[in-house]
């Protein structure tokens, strides 16, 4: 069954993670422009800058974005470093707009694949060790612009993650979670992970059941 069309036109803007690129959130971006959302995937070089590079230039986007439309309303979707890339930019940048956002397999806690790779690839890529699960690294250290409840924030883990340890992408301040049986580099691709990220912007929430019944809880979900 085709989702709803919204009567509004949303902005949802995409954000790839290390290594990826725009078409990674493709199947997302389709699914989303049924549902009646405008869509822009966002790319960047993430091979050779650091995180704060990449989080100046997206800033810069997007209140680019609001200067030019100034009442419509952003969300945001980001897979793994694009979310550490979004956390690091929301700590800097005001978005008036900004209303929700969705991070698949953000590493918040640190990645113990990045703190391994480091030594060997950190001059090519220094966002390894930036996202290292040392307690010294940039991930572990970066404020929390979720706190304050300002934004809707839901977290989706894949279930069979060999990048980020279980519960590591976990990040005070999320109004829902998700887990989908799938693995880290490919869970853009993933039909469940689309759907909840839908569901998660239409509603605030990924299992919509559940927040019929409980509109005031916070839900925690398994996608088969």
């Amino acid at each position: 069954m085709e989702p709803p069309k919204k009567n509004t036109q949303e902005l949802v803007v995409l954000i790839h993670g290390l290594g990826g690129t725009r078409l990674d959130m493709l199947p997302i971006a389709r699914r989303l422009q049924k549902s009646g959302f405008q869509t822009r995937r966002w790319g960047y070089r993430s091979l050779g800058n650091r995180i704060e590079t990449h989080a100046n230039r997206l800033g810069i986007f997007l209140k680019k974005i609001e200067s030019d439309h100034p009442e419509q309303k952003l969300h945001l979707v980001t897979h793994s470093m694009g979310g550490i890339i979004t956390r690091t930019m929301l700590s800097r940048v005001q978005l008036d707009n900004l209303d929700r956002v969705v991070m698949l397999a953000p590493p918040h806690q640190g990645s113990h694949a990045a703190r391994k790779l480091s030594p060997f690839f950190g001059w090519l890529t220094p966002s390894l060790k930036q996202l290292s699960d040392a307690p010294d690294s940039f991930v572990r250290n970066l404020p929390n612009p979720f706190e304050n409840n300002q934004f809707d924030f839901g977290i989706v883990e894949a279930k069979k993650d060999r990048v980020i340890e279980r519960g590591n992408v976990l990040l005070e301040g999320y109004r829902d979670y998700a887990e989908v049986r799938g693995h880290h580099g490919i869970l853009t691709w993933y039909s469940n992970t689309i759907q909840l990220v839908d569901n998660f912007l239409n509603h605030g929430c990924f299992n919509l059941s559940k927040a019929e019944s409980h509109p005031e809880q916070q839900h925690s979900i398994n996608a088969v």
